[in-house]
């Protein structure tokens, strides 16, 4: 097999380096350049599970293991990451990392785990102010819905947006550890870098930790991440 190519479908590859053992990947994917020799050409194999999948589905797979190899490389691991009995990706020893990707670009946060215990990653497209509306008693607990009472309709969407992506993320980071599902009311914006435990999930993440978030606000979205260090 010769090295690895950039297939058609995935663009604009980017690296950033947000702190020592902490690489960022994104590139963008076009499902509509999606090739049948696209997974070959990566040389990433194509799961069974997404052999019917339609093009999307497909590009989004493609480029998020794309960036997740790129990003390894970056600490000399060669591969992609596995994929879990419940889909989640299986990290090479050594490492962890996330994976999202919302409206053709895929992101990956790829950690050096010797240094960091544990990462999460999202990115949302901002959501209009109609939708946020139906979704605010779904995503936001009574305190979360409160600090809304003074904001504009599109204020509130987008504060909606930014949590609802802050979650996404502090799943992502500690399912892997606790192995417990959570959701969007069992935790709590209650300062503006960090959400609150509304719950015990086991008892090294009581009810009431806080863990500190980051975000970034984009034209088009937000991207948010957590990074826990060891």
């Amino acid at each position: 097999m010769t090295d690895p190519q950039r297939p058609a479908c995935l663009s604009q590859p980017h690296q950033e380096e947000l702190a020592n053992g902490l690489l960022r990947v994104s590139c963008r994917y076009h499902p509509e350049r999606l090739l049948d020799d696209s997974f070959q050409l990566a040389d990433i194999p194509l799961p069974a599970t997404l052999k019917t999948a339609v093009a999307k589905r497909k590009a989004e797979y493609l480029a998020g293991r794309w960036c997740a190899r790129t990003g390894l490389q970056g600490f000399g691991v060669t591969g992609i990451p596995g994929v879990n009995e419940d889909r989640s990706p299986r990290w090479p020893e050594g490492m962890t990392g996330s994976i999202t990707h919302s409206h053709g670009i895929a992101e990956v946060l790829v950690a050096n785990a010797g240094l960091w215990l544990t990462v999460g990653l999202d990115t949302e497209q901002w959501v209009n102010p109609e939708r946020a509306s139906r979704l605010e008693k779904e995503l936001f607990t009574d305190y979360e819905r409160q600090q809304l009472n003074l904001m504009t309709p599109l204020q509130r969407a987008n504060r909606l947006t930014l949590i609802f992506s802050a979650k996404e993320s502090l799943f992502k980071a500690l399912y892997p550890l606790t192995g417990k599902r959570f959701y969007f009311h069992d935790a709590e914006r209650r300062k503006p870098d960090r959400l609150t435990l509304l719950r015990t999930l086991n008892a090294d993440w009581p009810k009431g930790t806080e863990i500190p978030f980051r975000w970034r606000e984009r034209q088009h979205g937000v991207l948010s991440w957590i990074a826990l260090p060891r």
